[in-house]
Protein backbone atom coordinates (compact mmCIF):
# COMPACT_ATOMS: atom_id res chain seq x y z
CA UNK A 1 0.00 0.00 0.00
CA UNK A 2 1.13 3.47 -0.78
CA UNK A 3 1.44 6.24 2.07
CA UNK A 4 3.28 9.23 0.51
CA UNK A 5 2.71 10.01 -2.84
CA UNK A 6 4.48 12.65 -4.72
CA UNK A 7 2.28 14.02 -7.30
CA UNK A 8 4.06 16.25 -10.66
CA UNK A 9 1.40 18.49 -11.69
CA UNK A 10 1.52 21.07 -14.33
CA UNK A 11 -0.64 24.22 -13.12
CA UNK A 12 -0.70 25.41 -16.92
CA UNK A 13 -2.72 21.59 -17.64
CA UNK A 14 -5.66 21.52 -15.10
CA UNK A 15 -7.73 18.82 -16.23
CA UNK A 16 -4.95 17.42 -16.69
CA UNK A 17 -3.53 17.37 -13.17
CA UNK A 18 -7.19 16.80 -12.06
CA UNK A 19 -6.84 13.36 -13.73
CA UNK A 20 -3.53 12.81 -11.96
CA UNK A 21 -4.88 13.63 -8.45
CA UNK A 22 -8.39 11.47 -9.10
CA UNK A 23 -6.04 8.78 -9.79
CA UNK A 24 -4.24 8.74 -6.75
CA UNK A 25 -7.15 9.37 -4.69
CA UNK A 26 -8.21 6.40 -6.12
CA UNK A 27 -5.28 4.65 -5.23
CA UNK A 28 -5.31 5.34 -1.56
CA UNK A 29 -9.22 5.24 -0.96
CA UNK A 30 -8.85 2.87 1.64
CA UNK A 31 -6.12 4.24 3.14
CA UNK A 32 -6.56 7.28 5.32
CA UNK A 33 -2.91 7.87 6.33
CA UNK A 34 -2.33 9.11 2.73
CA UNK A 35 -0.17 11.82 2.60
CA UNK A 36 0.07 13.72 -1.05
CA UNK A 37 3.04 15.94 -1.70
CA UNK A 38 1.87 18.10 -4.46
CA UNK A 39 4.41 19.45 -6.48
CA UNK A 40 4.21 22.09 -9.48
CA UNK A 41 7.85 23.10 -10.83
CA UNK A 42 9.11 26.18 -12.75
CA UNK A 43 11.64 26.25 -14.49
CA UNK A 44 14.31 28.94 -14.22
CA UNK A 45 14.38 31.51 -16.67
CA UNK A 46 17.75 31.19 -18.31
CA UNK A 47 20.40 34.09 -19.01
CA UNK A 48 18.94 35.34 -22.10
CA UNK A 49 18.37 38.65 -23.66
CA UNK A 50 14.82 38.70 -21.97
CA UNK A 51 15.09 37.56 -18.94
CA UNK A 52 17.32 41.11 -19.10
CA UNK A 53 13.91 42.77 -19.31
CA UNK A 54 11.94 41.28 -16.70
CA UNK A 55 11.97 42.41 -13.16
CA UNK A 56 14.53 41.52 -10.49
CA UNK A 57 12.34 39.65 -8.45
CA UNK A 58 10.58 37.95 -11.25
CA UNK A 59 11.24 34.47 -9.85
CA UNK A 60 9.75 34.90 -6.55
CA UNK A 61 6.94 36.42 -7.66
CA UNK A 62 6.28 33.82 -10.29
CA UNK A 63 6.84 30.79 -6.81
CA UNK A 64 4.16 33.00 -4.81
CA UNK A 65 1.67 32.82 -7.82
CA UNK A 66 2.52 29.31 -8.28
CA UNK A 67 1.66 28.67 -4.65
CA UNK A 68 -1.49 30.46 -4.74
CA UNK A 69 -2.35 28.88 -7.67
CA UNK A 70 -2.05 25.14 -6.27
CA UNK A 71 -3.52 25.82 -2.80
CA UNK A 72 -6.90 26.87 -4.94
CA UNK A 73 -6.13 23.65 -6.89
CA UNK A 74 -5.75 21.10 -4.25
CA UNK A 75 -8.45 22.94 -1.99
CA UNK A 76 -11.11 22.17 -5.56
CA UNK A 77 -9.88 18.57 -5.87
CA UNK A 78 -8.76 16.94 -2.77
CA UNK A 79 -11.48 15.78 0.25
CA UNK A 80 -10.76 18.24 3.17
CA UNK A 81 -9.84 15.86 5.44
CA UNK A 82 -6.69 15.14 3.09
CA UNK A 83 -3.43 15.18 4.34
CA UNK A 84 -2.23 17.60 1.30
CA UNK A 85 1.88 19.50 1.22
CA UNK A 86 1.97 22.15 -1.14
CA UNK A 87 5.42 22.23 -2.88
CA UNK A 88 6.63 24.62 -5.31
CA UNK A 89 9.67 24.10 -6.55
CA UNK A 90 12.11 25.74 -8.73
CA UNK A 91 14.43 24.20 -10.99
CA UNK A 92 14.96 21.44 -14.02
CA UNK A 93 12.15 19.38 -13.47
CA UNK A 94 12.63 15.90 -13.76
CA UNK A 95 16.30 16.75 -10.52
CA UNK A 96 13.33 18.25 -8.89
CA UNK A 97 11.20 15.18 -8.52
CA UNK A 98 14.39 12.99 -8.15
CA UNK A 99 15.69 15.23 -5.49
CA UNK A 100 12.11 15.39 -3.69
CA UNK A 101 11.34 12.11 -3.70
CA UNK A 102 14.78 11.07 -2.15
CA UNK A 103 14.01 13.56 0.47
CA UNK A 104 10.31 13.08 1.14
CA UNK A 105 10.83 9.49 1.42
CA UNK A 106 7.97 9.03 -0.91
CA UNK A 107 6.44 5.42 -1.51
CA UNK A 108 5.24 6.73 -5.29
CA UNK A 109 6.31 9.31 -7.92
CA UNK A 110 3.08 10.00 -9.86
CA UNK A 111 3.35 12.04 -13.10
CA UNK A 112 2.14 11.87 -16.74
CA UNK A 113 3.88 10.68 -19.37
CA UNK A 114 4.37 13.85 -21.13
CA UNK A 115 2.92 17.23 -20.69
CA UNK A 116 1.90 17.83 -24.11
CA UNK A 117 -1.88 16.36 -24.94
CA UNK A 118 -2.20 13.18 -27.22
CA UNK A 119 1.63 13.14 -27.07
CA UNK A 120 2.87 9.50 -28.45
CA UNK A 121 5.40 8.39 -25.88
CA UNK A 122 7.29 10.16 -23.32
CA UNK A 123 8.60 13.00 -22.63
CA UNK A 124 11.94 13.50 -21.79
CA UNK A 125 11.43 14.72 -18.09
CA UNK A 126 9.24 11.41 -17.62
CA UNK A 127 12.45 9.75 -19.00
CA UNK A 128 15.01 11.00 -16.65
CA UNK A 129 12.73 10.68 -13.40
CA UNK A 130 12.47 6.61 -14.33
CA UNK A 131 16.46 6.75 -15.27
CA UNK A 132 17.59 8.28 -11.78
CA UNK A 133 15.52 7.81 -9.52
CA UNK A 134 14.53 4.41 -7.28
CA UNK A 135 11.58 4.78 -6.52
CA UNK A 136 8.41 3.31 -7.72
CA UNK A 137 7.03 5.66 -10.16
CA UNK A 138 3.29 5.56 -12.25
CA UNK A 139 3.17 7.20 -15.48
CA UNK A 140 -0.52 8.27 -17.18
CA UNK A 141 -1.57 8.84 -20.00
Amino acid sequence: MYNKLLIAIDLSNLDSAKYVVETCLKLTENNPDAVYRVVTILEPMDDSFISAFLPKNFDKSLIEEANRMLHNFTKATFPENAKVQHIVAHGTIYEEINRLAEEKSVDLIVMLASSEPHAKGLSSNTVKVARNCNKPILVLR
